[in-house]
């Protein structure tokens, strides 16, 4: 007999209705559930449990050859047990109706009484377990008298188990409901067993057990259905191979094979609605949708509900909704029941039910991806709409997939240059070659110049990506002497996307064609064009490295009369990039924030990354760590993979942790960003660079290394070698001397020092002499120090700022000049502290122990203990500015106000801003003026102490 697993409640039970029965106490338990769940063998565990207690076991199987046969069930139950004259109750053929009221007969009442009292007599010589299987195929007498014996089995010596299969297809029947109907009957469903329900059924069965890992594969397999489990077994012990050796390899073949054997046959003993339902997820792969599932099946919607419900119990489906096969095999067993022909139809049937139903174009048109095309022009339009809002997520790929497809289909003639040109567009980032194919296709026996001015720049960024930049150039300028004087708005707009379809890869060509073809030449900002082809004038300046004045000069030029709701969002984004490179911090600040603010939700998500990930640098180096690190976040989750600026991103993120001292957290993302570059975009320098700090603060240093490596490689082949946007020398002069090569160290700084020179810009100097004061001793050492100190003085940089004085404290303690060193050293762990850049903060303190100075710790409480940016955050605050003002005055975030508040009102003991001005006038700090606090520049949070940002 098939072993019981995973049955322990419903043996339970079981054995309750059986005790009761035999007590006196009759009742009546219906077990419900689909094919192959192991009813039968309960009933027949029900039939030991009986005999052991000296009952009379009574058993009927009902089958459909017999449900039109009156008393059929009946007379399986009583036959062997009736006298002549009892068998006279069951003479006659008639058929009695349903009870639902029909015309043509009623209920042999007193047939039916009868027949109770002869089984009440067989009850007095013993008690009685009447144990019916499959009742949906009973005949209609025999469930009717069942109903009526239910009703009257209190207080008599008789029990009734009932089981009945869900989705058989048999309607529901006068017992089942008359059962279901008294909540004193227990019902049981037997569910799929588990993964180890499973292992110790297969042991049971094979009388070895398997290995842990065969048996879970078993269970995914047959979905622990006990029926289906039944067909491995036997098809494992055909094997010959002892079970503990049988492999995980040669088990998954077994499976497959039993499982489409005996799949087919196991829903052929449901209804036919339960295959069509099978069949249907199958095709879909997934269904969230019930009326989408019953559209698809040609089922209606009760019929869709019983099928699922039977499928879950079946353990054939995981519960749902959403509703899918449970594992590869079952898949494979249900689709091999329908051909592909039949699968495609039930998919584009289903296409067009979600459409009929108000879903999205997406969740259409990745099912009819699926689908074979024919040509019918809704198909056309929802792939279309599909592509467009991929492009917007952005999803790149998603969108190539959809536009290749509603090609396909195909569309009408006059559709179809539309979705050429969208597809080419789509290609230019991801099979470029592709791009220049559809491109001109596109632009063939095209005569209008406006479609040619949007179009050639992505052709052209589409060839310098294939390596054929100068032809890209010829393109370009071929269309430039196209547009006639009366349309020089189209001109500078042309003019600009070549200069940033050139950047992208080729950098210095971009500095050719400006020059030959004069583009800069009287560009005065007076119209969008202008000052997008101004602001393309800034970014390449800045990315080639040339001059921070002429770079923050085409920005100036650029953001003068500029007009938010008609400017295209990269004019101010290029903008701020110069002007953030050219250390115009402050300016660079205002730009960002009026980016963040002007209709941000608009901007596609990637252009909203960027934005915010420029803020967070701009916020790293003006010393506001904590706006830096949630921005930075922010824009990290707005950054798709794959998307051009995320490696920009992630790169903010890194270098924020590692200047607050969350390294192992800075590590973590090292370890989860990509590691190949797309192409030659700047971006991925900038990770290069922050994975290398991220390794040098390990101590990893060939490791940093090779990572700097890569960076140079990545900036030399772009052609964007400025020290402003990345600094790698420095950083790689730091960690060779820390190998103990100085002469290579201080090559590698001198040479940065030279480029450092030509951009011009204050902070990219002091960055540059302050890596060769690191690399130098005695006064040398503190001469270069103090000048790159005092070109930082002048910035809103103080970040940079705090690491060079503590440099400048350590080698003035170093020359003997103790004195000055704690001076300078008090000054720099005054920034280390209120930023609290815990790794700085400890370096600047112990350097001032080392001076023989005594710093007072940290108070954690009072007024005293609020940092500078707490205490400045607070008295505004207590002037009666919200939140938003001061961010807005102190050019932070909304986010770090509240941070900084939150820490206010903690170390000073109080609930709120209501009690924050006595608190403040107790402590004698200073209320500051709104206006005073508009001129004053931000403080600093100093990074980490030994690498350069």
């Amino acid at each position: 007999m098939t072993p019981l697993v995973e049955r322990t409640a419903e043996l339970r039970a079981l054995d309750f209705v059986l005790g009761q029965g035999f007590e006196g106490n009759g009742t009546a338990v219906l077990i419900e559930a689909p094919a192959g769940t192991g009813k039968s063998t309960l009933l027949a565990e029900a039939a030991a449990l009986a005999r052991m207690q000296e009952a009379r076991v009574l058993r009927a199987r009902c089958c459909p050859r017999e449900a039109r046969v009156p008393w059929a069930a009946v007379r399986q139950l009583l036959d062997p047990h009736l006298s002549d004259e009892d068998h006279s109750l069951l003479d006659g053929n008639q058929a009695v109706p349903p009870p639902t009221g029909h015309e043509g007969g009623t209920p042999p009442v007193d047939r039916f009484h009868d027949l109770y009292l002869t089984l009440l007599r067989l009850s007095r010589r013993a008690p009685l377990a009447l144990l019916v299987d499959d009742a949906q195929h009973a005949d209609d007498l025999s469930q009717q008298w069942l109903a009526y014996l239910a009703r009257r089995l209190h207080g008599v010596c008789i029990a009734l188990a009932v089981a009945t299969r869900t989705a058989s297809g048999a309607p529901d029947g006068v017992l089942t409901a008359e059962l279901v109907a008294c909540p004193e009957f227990p019902r049981l469903r037997p569910r799929p067993l588990s993964g180890q329900g499973t292992a110790h059924y297969l042991a049971d069965r094979l009388g070895q057990a398997l290995g842990e890992e065969t048996a879970a594969l078993c269970h995914r397999a047959a979905g622990g259905n006990p029926a289906l489990l039944d067909a491995v077994a036997e098809a494992l012990a055909r094997t010959g191979t002892p079970p503990s050796q049988i492999t995980q390899r040669q088990a998954a073949g077994v499976c497959d094979r039993a499982l489409l054997r005996a799949l087919p046959l196991l829903l052929n003993r449901h209804a036919p609605a339960v295959a069509a339902a099978a069949t249907a997820v199958t095709a879909l792969d997934r269904v969230a949708d019930l009326p989408l599932l019953a559209h698809t099946a040609g089922i209606d919607l009760p019929a869709a509900e019983q099928a699922v419900t039977a499928l879950e119990d079946a353990g054939l489906l995981p519960a749902g909704p959403p509703w899918q096969p449970t594992n590869a095999v079952i898949t494979q067993a249900l689709t091999a029941q329908a051909d592909e022909h039949t699968l495609d139809k039930l998919r584009s049937r289903a296409a067009e039910a979600l459409r009929d139903l108000g879903a999205g174009p997406t969740e259409i048109a990745d099912l009819l991806l699926r689908t074979t095309p024919d040509g019918r022009h809704w198909r056309v339009q929802v792939l279309h709409e599909a592509a467009r809002v991929a492009g917007e997520r952005p999803d790149p790929p998603a969108a190539r997939a959809y536009l290749r497809r509603a090609l396909a289909e195909p569309p009408a003639d006059s559709y179809r240059p539309e979705l050429l040109t969208l597809l080419g567009i789509t290609e230019v980032q991801l099979a470029p070659g592709s791009a220049v194919g559809h491109l001109r296709t596109a632009l063939e026996g095209e005569e209008d110049i406006g479609v040619h001015a949007a179009l050639v720049p992505h052709l052209a960024e589409a060839l310098a990506r294939t390596g054929r930049a100068k032809e890209a150039v010829a393109l370009l300028d071929k269309l430039a002497g196209r547009i006639g004087e009366d349309d020089r708005e189209t001109l500078y707009r042309l003019w600009a996307q070549g200069i940033l379809v050139l950047l992208e890869e080729t950098p210095h060509m971009a500095d050719a064609w400006v020059a030959h073809a004069n583009i800069a030449d009287n560009v005065a900002g007076s119209s969008p064009g202008q000052r997008l082809l101004l602001a393309a004038l800034a970014l390449k300046t800045t990315l080639t490295g040339q001059c921070a004045s002429t770079a923050a000069g085409f920005a100036d030029r650029a953001l003068a009369r500029r007009e938010p709701r008609e400017e295209p969002a990269l004019t101010a984004a290029f903008a701020a990039t110069a002007l953030l490179h050219a250390d115009r911090l402050t300016d660079a600040a205002h730009c960002c924030d009026q980016l963040l603010g002007d209709d941000m939700h608009d901007q596609p998500a990637p252009l909203r990354s960027l934005f915010m990930a420029m803020r967070a640098k701009i916020a790293h180096r003006m010393g506001d760590l904590a706006s830096a690190l949630t921005l930075s976040r922010q824009a990290l989750a707005l950054a798709p993979p794959g998307q051009r600026y995320q490696p920009y991103v992630t790169a903010q993120v890194i270098n924020a942790l590692i200047d607050l001292g969350e390294t192992e957290q800075a590590e973590h993302l090292c370890r989860t960003s990509h590691q190949g570059p797309a192409g030659n975009h700047w971006s991925w320098a900038v990770l290069y660079a922050a994975r290398a700090r991220t390794h040098h603060t390990h101590n990893r240093h060939h490791t940093a290394l090779r990572e700097l490596d890569a960076c140079a490689r990545q900036m030399h082949n772009g052609g964007y070698d400025n020290p402003a946007l990345v600094p790698w020398r420095s950083h790689a002069a730091l960690v060779h001397q820390r190998l103990g090569d100085d002469e290579t160290a201080m090559n590698l700084a001198e040479a940065e020092l030279v480029l450092t020179r030509r951009w011009g810009s204050p902070r990219t100097i002091a960055t540059s002499l302050r890596t060769i004061g690191r690399l130098q001793t005695g006064p040398a050492a503190v001469t270069t120090l103090s000048e790159a100190a005092a070109l930082l003085q002048a910035t809103p940089a103080r970040h940079d700022l705090a690491r060079t004085l503590t440099d400048l404290g350590e080698a003035l303690h170093a020359t003997d000049r103790g004195t000055e060193a704690r001076t300078v050293l008090r000054q720099a762990l005054d920034l280390a502290d209120a930023s609290g850049a815990a790794p700085l903060s400890e370096r600047a303190y112990h350097a001032l122990l080392a001076t023989g100075a005594r710093p007072r710790r940290k108070r954690q409480s009072g007024v005293k203990a609020l940092t500078e940016r707490e205490q400045r955050i607070a008295a505004l605050a207590a002037g009666g500015m919200d939140n938003q003002a001061i961010a807005t005055t102190l050019f932070v975030s909304r986010r770090t106000v509240e941070f900084h508040l939150t820490h206010v009102y903690r170390k000073l003991a109080i609930d709120g801003r209501a009690d924050l001005s006595t608190a403040l006038a107790t402590g004698q700090i200073p209320q500051q003026d709104p206006a005073a606090s508009r001129r004053a520049t931000p403080q600093s949070r100093p990074p980490s102490p030994d690498t350069v940002r």
